[in-house]
């Protein structure tokens, strides 16, 4: 459990191995526990849309307890020590939150589900912040693109497997077993704890470097805050801060979108995350080499202006009920937010740790994740308060149509509830954007020969994947039973119909 002075190749190699491994049990227990699993359990178990709100903002408000844990990871010994027990100890939390299914839906259930939910993440984050100067330390610099490509590769391939079969277990839950569909939300945190203790073993087994001593100034041995005197630090941060809070104010209501206004199934709802995690995988080792060779900024330029216009597209998935377009455009959505979300996810954290010092980089990670935790707890609590509030507002755009058999009106734009959402994350998003020019990173060509070079990798992997036995069937699964289940979609429900999900939780 304690640093080793020399890491030979070997050593590393396996590690990496390591690496890998753990980012997939990770993932899975990620699925199952949060995002549209926990979102539905929330709902089941009778959660407003504050509740839904603070439930989407804890994962980031509690990234705060990493600023005092630096203090901790500085003097102990072994990063890994703290990182691998406090792992596990937030892991084992789940089994709290899936306990509240056995309470009567209300208050009680809730507000378990909440402190569970709490003290776990409390717990990962502070082991976070040592694992990210560990892991920082341990992955080779030149190379760092490629790793981390190839871990959040295999880790979006199990998460588009563990969302597709937990959405069908889900919904044939109560047909198998008799028992109300709320317990198969509890039997998949149970099944998010077995691989997050999975995880804490294969996180065990990576190996770590001695840490090089801090290069710092008085003042840093003072102030956590010191990173910030730093220009281009400080632009670093300004730019995560307001993507985190565009991108968070809207996200977590994606789910709520689709179950309550579109009146989805799980089942479909899962599929179409399947769909978003098979193209990022597609892309993300692609990513990753674009971004050891162009640069973080670069990548960015061209991944978060796309994430941006698909929050802007969620717009138009009601106009305002579901329409005929919807599950296509639904189905588009999910496929490029796939694609953005996988360059703006590894660029940006290889960013921090490039624009960090060679030496002593934990206050300079902490403060990155501080200053984005407060940005993306924020905002969902800001949505769950209003949501409500701007269910009562309109504002339509039609167009009318004259023709010889009579006049007709087309609903062209509409923006209701969740929809305002969209539309503010959009213009603070494109803000945003402003923000990351400023920043300086070193970057070698232009933006068009990166687009380019990214068509012909994402081109390469659609060939290599179609070529291997049965793959192709397998990435051709989500959207052929969309398509069937298009096929067989019913009108849009309106007036009591189109509520949302009964109130009922074996429905």
């Amino acid at each position: 459990m304690f640093p080793t002075s020399q890491l030979t190749d070997a050593d590393r190699e396996a590690g990496l191995k390591w690496y890998v491994r753990n980012g997939m049990f990770f993932k899975i227990m990620e699925t199952l526990s949060i995002g549209v699993f926990l979102t539905a359990y929330a709902l089941s178990l009778g959660a407003s849309n504050l509740v839904i709100g603070v439930l989407a903002a804890i994962p980031s408000l509690t990234q705060l307890a990493q600023l005092p844990a630096v203090y901790l990871v500085e003097r102990i010994a072994s990063r890994r020590l703290v990182a691998v027990s406090l792992t596990l100890a937030s892991r084992l939390l789940l089994l709290g939150a899936a306990a509240a299914a056995l309470l009567q839906p209300g208050p009680a259930a809730l507000l378990l589900l909440v402190i569970a939910f709490a003290i776990r993440y409390i717990f990962g984050a502070i082991a976070g912040c040592a694992w990210n100067s560990w892991v920082r330390d341990f992955l080779p610099p030149e190379r760092r693109g490629v790793f981390s490509a190839q871990r959040l590769t295999w880790m979006t391939v199990m998460a588009a497997i563990a969302a597709l079969a937990g959405g069908v277990f889900v919904d044939n839950w109560t047909g198998l077993t008799g028992m109300p569909q709320i317990y198969a939300y509890s039997a998949l945190l149970v099944l998010a704890t077995f691989s997050g203790v999975l995880e804490t073993f294969a996180m065990a087994q990576i190996p770590e470097p001695t840490p090089l001593p801090p290069e710092q100034g008085p003042d840093q041995k003072t102030s956590l805050f010191a990173p910030l005197k730093e220009k281009n630090f400080r632009r670093l941060v300004t730019f995560l801060f307001s993507w985190n809070f565009a991108s968070h104010l809207a996200a977590p209501f994606f789910a709520v979108q689709m179950l309550r206004q579109l009146g989805l199934d799980l089942t479909t709802v899962m599929m179409l995350t399947a769909l978003s995690q098979g193209a990022n995988a597609l892309v993300t080792g692609t990513f990753g080499s674009l971004a050891d060779r162009y640069s973080n900024k670069r990548v960015l330029q061209f991944a978060a202006p796309l994430f941006i216009a698909c929050i802007f597209a969620w717009t138009f998935t009601s106009l305002p009920e579901r329409h005929y377009f919807t599950m296509p455009l639904l189905v588009v959505i999910h496929i490029l937010t796939g694609i953005a979300t996988a360059g703006v996810t590894l660029a940006s954290g290889n960013m921090a740790n490039a624009l960090s010092p060679t030496n002593g980089a934990t206050r300079h990670l902490a403060l990155v994740a501080a200053f984005s935790a407060i940005a993306a707890g924020t905002a969902p609590i800001i949505g769950g308060l209003y949501a409500d509030v701007l269910a009562n507002y309109q504002i339509s755009l039609t167009v009318n149509w004259r023709a010889p058999d009579g006049e007709h009106v087309i609903p062209a734009f509409d923006v209701t509830r969740w929809d305002f959402y969209f539309l503010a994350a959009t213009l603070i998003g494109l803000w945003s954007l402003t923000r990351l020019d400023q920043i300086e990173e070193p970057s070698q060509g232009g933006q068009v020969r990166m687009r380019k070079e990214l068509m012909m990798g994402v081109w390469r992997g659609v060939q290599t994947a179609s070529s291997i036995a049965g793959l192709k069937a397998v990435s051709d699964l989500p959207i052929a039973l969309i398509t069937e289940r298009l096929s067989r979609q019913k009108k849009p429900r309106t007036g009591k119909d189109k509520a949302g999900p009964p109130e009922d939780p074996a429905g």
